[in-house]
């Protein structure tokens, strides 16, 4: 029986190094034994899966970031809608009642410009609050 020790693990370790990818899981089966395939055959083959997998896959970072909780007034929410899309702040959940409640996940970094904003009024919001510090998921 050929040896194929080599022909799958470090070929698509090279391959998701190359793509500067960590944390990965990634499971290929073969269900063929690949002694026709022969070392060469399965490397390619290997690798051509896991480029397929990676070129259809959405690609996300974890970073460090916070849950807030802000509060404003119906008239401002197309507003506060904006200023989070321009400002990469993800409205995670939303509450209606006598005020508008979010749910909102944010980069650390950028709590200190959303505490500016509020603070001189460039975003009009009833309060603002830090829930927790969690990682949260931004696309790349």
């Amino acid at each position: 029986m050929e040896n194929l020790h080599g022909t799958a693990g470090v070929p698509m370790l090279n391959v998701l190094q190359k793509n500067n990818l960590v944390n990965v899981l990634i499971i290929v089966t073969r269900y063929f034994g690949g002694i026709l395939l022969g070392t060469g055959g399965l490397v390619r083959s290997y690798t051509e899966a896991l480029q397929k997998a990676l070129n259809n896959s959405q690609k996300v970072q974890k970073r460090q970031g916070i849950e807030m909780l802000v509060q404003l007034e119906y008239n401002e929410y197309s507003n506060f809608q904006y200023y989070c899309k321009k400002n990469s702040i993800l409205i995670t959940d939303v509450e209606y009642g006598e005020l508008i409640v979010c749910k909102t996940e944010l980069e650390e970094e950028k709590k200190q410009k959303l505490n500016k904003d509020f603070e001189t009024k460039t975003i009009i919001l009833k309060d603002i609050k830090e829930i927790s510090k969690k990682y949260i998921t931004k696309s790349i």
